[in-house]
């Protein structure tokens, strides 16, 4: 009966540790869908604000009579791409899976490709060769900011992706804590029908009274 009692105290003790683990592994989990996957999703969206707001922009540039509205744009322009500078130095210090780091490695590629086309439009459209400008802003212009935004619409879906999948997990992980929260009363139950047997032996045993064998 001891031995018994003992591996029962045993199993809850083991028990009361994996739901412990259990529950820190679900706060990490439920924290890196705020911060590595809600956060940089909308740090992503706020990115691309950027680009369109620029390409706005340089269109504007495109279309400015004065030089003081030229300034202006480029003023604007500058803001946005230090917002842009921010905005991914946050997102690089997320954690990223294998594809993430592929397709930021894209965009890397395409946001380099698409600052010296925009550069080149710039050049063009301050040397007054505006025709010239606005035939690449719409062809060439175009196709690289295009090229810009499929990276970071697949990192946008990823961060849903991941973030579903790690919910799931969550999910799962609480549903075996509810029956493990089952199987600990369970053995509580056990715990306190050994303890009771236990003392109901103990007490007729004392109730016992002795022989007394120098009667006979």
């Amino acid at each position: 009966m001891a031995l018994a009692l003992s591996f029962v105290f045993l199993i809850i003790m083991a028990a009361n540790w994996f739901v412990s683990y259990s529950m820190t592994k679900v706060s990490g989990q439920f924290k890196s869908v705020y911060a590595d996957r809600l956060v940089p999703a909308l740090d992503i969206s706020a990115m691309q604000e950027r680009y369109y707001q620029n390409r706005l922009l340089l269109e504007e540039h495109l279309l400015a009579s004065t030089g003081e509205e030229e300034q202006r744009v480029l003023q604007e322009m500058a803001q946005n791409e230090a917002d842009l500078d921010s905005l991914l130095q946050k997102f690089r210090a997320t954690y990223l899976t294998t594809q993430e780091n592929s397709d930021l490695q894209d965009y890397l590629q395409a946001g380099k490709d698409y600052a010296k086309t925009q550069q080149a439009i710039l050049d063009m459209s301050q040397a007054g060769d505006k025709p010239a400008a606005l035939a690449m802003f719409r062809q060439e212009g175009m196709a690289a900011f295009q090229e810009l935004l499929k990276p970071l619409h697949a990192l946008s879906q990823l961060q849903e992706k991941v973030g579903h999948e790690l919910y799931e997990d969550a999910e799962r992980q609480m549903t075996s804590l509810k029956v493990l929260s089952y199987l600990v009363i369970a053995m509580a139950v056990i715990l306190a029908l050994l303890v009771g047997t236990l003392l109901q032996s103990s007490r007729k045993l004392t109730n016992i009274k002795p022989q007394k064998y120098h009667l006979n």
